[in-house]
């Protein structure tokens, strides 16, 4: 075998076989090839790059709006048995009259799947309340504030609350705005009405709303929830066909997993929530991700039944007993199918 030369030629582009006989070597990409791999080589890399710094950003300004959602002391006791290993269940209430809630629900996140479940107490029915004997639970907020509710429910139902959040839907015209409005439907005509003052003067409008597919968005939203020529029990029914609507536009669109879109949709939630001091920033940020376990198709809503003796509003025990133990054990989905009479209507009637 002859050795090959130490310069530069021929030989370069010559490798031997197993027998010692020289075959060719396949020549390289041209230069100009490789320099255009190169370019778009580094042009994914620096797209990579920006994408990231784009999310983080996304997330340090999210983070940062978590920390500006208004909090309040609540005291949250923990429940033997209430919870199942890595289930969460946030109290959520809307802003009323005062020393009352118009909506009093249970959002239960289950711990194993992508499920979950809403669980709507009617607020005129009748429970004991702590301290204060026989009252309705909707009652509970204006004697001792958002801990005293927490307790009452808690003492009602044996769930751990594991939060509290309280919903402004003056701030619905906002969200509304950033997702794109959403689509409610009525069974009948319903005319809305508002009052404002100004300059001493105070002016009554109206909005209409047709029966059948009606889009919210901005102020129709208010005026939608905000109906003060309704009754009370209506206007709840209002207030969750509408949270309903932008919960599952919000799941079904991906609206928070997208981190710009994400920003726009938690800065309009931050705006309308006020939460437990517990409640961390992380906390909060992971409830919201997860939304779409009940605002998706993996959501159940249902309402604890009821029946009115004498005027009053009082639990069917034997039927809300299995509800409550169904959000205790993840099983919302079962129970509701078991009794569809339960089941909260979509829409208002």
């Amino acid at each position: 075998m002859s050795e090959t030369s130490g310069q530069n030629g021929p030989e370069d582009h010559i490798h031997f076989t197993d027998q010692g006989s020289a075959a060719p070597q396949p020549p390289g990409p041209p230069a100009r090839s490789r320099r255009k791999t190169r370019i778009v080589l580094l042009s994914v890399a620096s797209c990579v790059v920006l994408l990231g710094a784009v999310a983080v950003g996304a997330y340090v300004y999210v983070n940062h709006l978590a920390s500006g959602v208004h909090r309040v002391r609540v005291t949250l006791p923990k429940v033997p048995g209430g919870q199942s290993v890595g289930g969460m269940t946030v109290l959520i209430t809307s802003a009323s009259e005062p020393g009352t809630s118009g909506l009093i629900m249970l959002m239960h996140l289950d711990a194993h799947d992508k499920k979950g479940g809403v669980v709507s107490i009617p607020p005129p029915t009748l429970v004991q309340v702590p301290g204060h004997g026989l009252k309705p639970i909707d009652t509970a907020l204006g004697l001792g504030g958002p801990s005293l509710l927490v307790k009452t429910v808690e003492q009602l139902t044996h769930v751990q609350i594991d939060h509290y959040a309280r919903i402004e839907f003056t701030g619905v015209s906002n969200l509304s705005n950033v997702i794109g409005g959403v689509n409610v439907t009525l069974a009948k005509e319903t005319v809305a009405k508002a009052s404002a003052t100004s300059q001493k003067k105070t002016v009554t409008k109206e909005y209409t709303f047709p029966a059948g597919v009606n889009h919210l968005d901005g102020i129709t939203a208010v005026y939608y929830v905000r109906n003060p020529s309704v009754p009370a029990d209506s206007r709840v029914l209002l207030q969750q066909s509408l949270l309903r609507a932008i919960l599952g536009k919000i799941a079904n669109e991906h609206m928070l997993t997208e981190p710009l879109t994400a920003v726009h949709v938690v800065r309009a939630l931050a705006a309308m929530l006020t939460v437990d001091s517990n409640f961390t920033n992380s906390e909060v940020e992971g409830f919201a991700t997860q939304l779409d376990k009940v605002g998706g198709s993996g959501g159940t809503f249902v309402t604890a039944p009821t029946h009115t003796v004498s005027g009053h509003v009082n639990l069917n025990s034997p039927v809300s007993d299995q509800l409550w133990a169904a959000i205790r054990h993840d099983s919302i989905a079962a129970f509701a199918a078991k009794y569809p009479a339960t089941l909260t209507p979509s829409s208002p009637a």
